[in-house]
């Protein structure tokens, strides 16, 4: 939606409705800065261990994270927004690489995203289509 509409104050009123015993909410803001590692650093400091390579929000609760301003990231000179290909990569593939050790995945469960971003056009960013399909889309 455009900019004023109550994107943010809709879904962060939403998430204040959890019951915080079971489900728990985080958000963060995408901008230009953002890169890959400081989404996966952000993302790991929100989950425990539970087993093996297997990671979760703390006491077997679930968690929905908002990422408010997704289309921020900066396009590189390929024309790939690589902050949001991780993004695509959790929620597509249900866990990420492990920066500490090349090659090994690390496996996030009991965790959903929304997001929210101003209309592209105008000069501002789109999405990836590719992560655009991991989201059901309303238009405000």
């Amino acid at each position: 939606g455009e900019q004023g509409t109550a994107k943010t104050v809709m879904i962060k009123g939403f998430m204040a409705q959890y019951n915080a015993d079971i489900h728990m909410s985080k958000s963060f803001n995408f901008s230009s800065a953002t890169t890959p590692m400081m989404f996966q650093r952000t993302i790991e400091s929100y989950v425990d261990k539970r087993m093996g390579s297997t990671y979760g929000p703390p006491a077997g609760r679930k968690m929905t994270t908002f990422v408010d301003d997704i289309n921020m990231p900066v396009i590189n000179e390929w024309g790939d927004q690589v902050t949001n290909e991780i993004v695509r990569q959790m929620m597509e593939m249900k866990g990420m690489y492990s920066l500490e050790k090349p090659g090994d995945f690390t496996h996030i469960v009991d965790i959903q995203f929304l997001s929210a971003m101003i209309q592209p056009g105008g000069g501002r960013n789109d999405i990836p289509s590719r992560l655009k399909r991991q989201f059901s889309i309303f238009n405000c």
